[in-house]
């Protein structure tokens, strides 16, 4: 329980977190609750990358709460693919469509001047 591997659940990272939840939660008569801080530590450790660079910016958002924590992971989860199976993508070049120069309206910047720019995802 304190070792983890969340990544081996048949349903991704989120999965094994769950499961893990619940196996503690099972087992807290005999081994007592682990603490907040304890939990936080142990699923920060196995998080993948970009949610524990997440965890890392958050980390004020839920200190040493757990119920908090949980909130901010699940809420990366459903944000960014659910089971986080795989969690790094190829880049993708963006292409400039069209640069086009209009009339402006007066005032400052480029919007003022008329440029607009159209992007294009080549994925």
């Amino acid at each position: 329980l304190l070792h983890p591997e969340f990544e081996s659940a048949e349903g991704g990272w989120r999965q094994g977190w769950v499961e893990w939840e619940a196996k503690l939660a099972r087992h807290a008569p005999l081994l007592g609750s682990l603490g907040d801080a304890v939990r936080i530590g142990i699923v920060r450790a196995r998080a993948p990358d970009l949610l524990r660079n997440h965890l890392e910016v958050s980390a004020a958002s839920y200190g040493a709460d757990y119920a908090a924590f949980r909130i901010v992971v699940d809420s990366y989860l459903r944000a960014h693919g659910g089971g986080l199976r795989q969690q790094t993508l190829p880049a993708v070049p963006l292409e400039v469509d069209v640069i086009t120069k209009g009339k402006g309206k007066g005032g400052k910047g480029d919007a003022a001047r008329g440029e607009s720019f159209h992007f294009r995802d080549t994925g």
